[in-house]
């Protein structure tokens, strides 16, 4: 992933990175018990990459909450530019071959698959730009709107960002509209952190201070909004798999024994 859709806290800017404009999605559900054997065939996609020096890379995370599944995340500047990623990897046989030999392997433990297409909403996200090499989670919200309730959700999101810069809160998320893929008006927004931690810091970050930012009108607006407008609302815990991903060479350097951890010698006998 060129640039991951997530966000933490803290960050030099010297190391941050911004969204990707488009983003491409793979989702696999992984039968019960197949955990680590689909692992196992996952290794062998980084390393079909990286023997053919793709520049392309992506991040790979598993679910810590719902049904086990394992997400893959690819960043492109544009729809052109992913069409010329899967075009480029068509033409190269020997990728190919390997790849479609890993998808027949890989088939046999999954029960289920699923691609999204999404676009990067700058205008919703908030202090986006972090160091994702420096990251081990994310909270992914997915939230599908009612017909006819894009504008206002819009809204509602500008009023939360405005309450969080008024009283300078340190958080960032991306946020990503999807394209295709999914029912309906849906929107990914994505939360990342380097430890759980940070998970019970935001809940103390958003007390009294933040309420009174966001004014009575505006909790009465966020509440109207949630009951009015909202289809569904669901969040998800993902850890980050160095195993399965195909990282940058810059996310590797930021944190060699994350991305890169060399093989632990057998103990003498």
């Amino acid at each position: 992933l060129a640039s991951a859709p997530a966000v933490a806290a803290g960050q030099e800017a010297a190391s941050s990175q911004s969204p990707p404009k488009v983003l491409q999605i793979f989702v696999e559900s992984v039968k019960p018990g197949k955990g680590a054997a689909h692992e196992k065939v996952e290794i062998g996609w980084p390393a079909a990459f990286r023997k053919a020096k793709w520049p392309t890379h992506y991040l790979a995370v598993t679910s810590m909450s719902g049904p086990g599944e394992a997400w893959y995340l690819t960043g492109h500047e544009s729809y052109a530019a992913l069409e010329t990623d899967n075009r480029n990897v068509e033409k190269t046989p020997a990728l190919s071959k390997e790849l479609e030999r890993l998808s027949q392997v890989d088939g046999e433990l999954l029960s289920g698959t699923r691609g999204l297409l999404a676009s990067y909403r700058p205008d919703l996200s908030y202090r986006p730009n972090i160091d994702i090499a420096q990251m081990r989670y994310f909270a992914l919200t997915i939230i599908t709107l009612k017909p006819g309730y894009d504008s206002a959700y819009a809204d509602v999101r500008k009023l939360v960002n405005a309450g969080h810069e008024k009283v300078n809160m340190d958080e960032h998320w991306a946020m990503y509209q999807v394209t295709s893929g999914m029912a309906g008006s849906t929107y990914l927004l994505f939360i990342t952190m380097k430890s759980l931690q940070e998970a019970d810091l935001a809940q103390e970050s958003h007390g009294k201070p933040y309420q009174d930012a966001l004014g009575e009108s505006g909790r009465q607006q966020l509440r109207d909004f949630a009951r009015n407008a909202m289809a569904t609302s669901e969040t998800k815990l993902f850890a980050f798999s160095p195993k399965m991903s195909y990282p940058s060479p810059e996310w590797v350097a930021r944190d060699p024994q994350f991305w890169a951890p060399k093989p632990v010698a057998a103990a003498k006998p």
